[in-house]
């Protein structure tokens, strides 16, 4: 097993790349020299996310992808290595969640967010 020195040519995978610790994770990696790809249901957040990286100085991918779906995250980590060689770091920063007060939330909203839990869990 080799052990990474240093993040300089580093590959790594942010989920939740588009916004909050995510995004935060990804441009952060690439200050050290990683090339990041970035992985999100949010393709505009993704793409300015993908500009912060740059500015940053790494490399940048997106991969619009919902990571409640095991074969998209599956086909998103090939196409990592497919198009960069390797995968070296993979950090899970994706979430889903609604922002209201409790009585705003509708019973769909909620149910969505209850199934991708489940689902989650179910795959661990």
């Amino acid at each position: 097993m080799s052990r990474i020195e240093t993040l300089e040519g580093a590959v790594v995978v942010v989920t939740g790349a588009s916004g909050g610790v995510g995004r935060a994770a990804a441009v952060e990696f690439a200050r050290h020299g990683a090339s990041v790809a970035l992985l999100a249901r949010g393709e505009a957040g993704l793409e300015a996310a993908a500009e912060e990286v740059r500015r940053a100085g790494g490399r940048a991918l997106t991969v619009p992808v919902d990571v409640a779906d095991a074969d998209a995250v599956e086909a998103a980590a090939e196409r990592v290595t497919t198009e960069w060689g390797r995968l070296d770091v993979w950090v899970n920063c994706a979430f889903s969640s609604v922002f209201a007060e409790l009585g705003q939330i509708t019973p769909e909203e909620f149910r969505d967010i209850a199934d991708r839990v489940l689902a989650s869990a179910n795959r661990a």
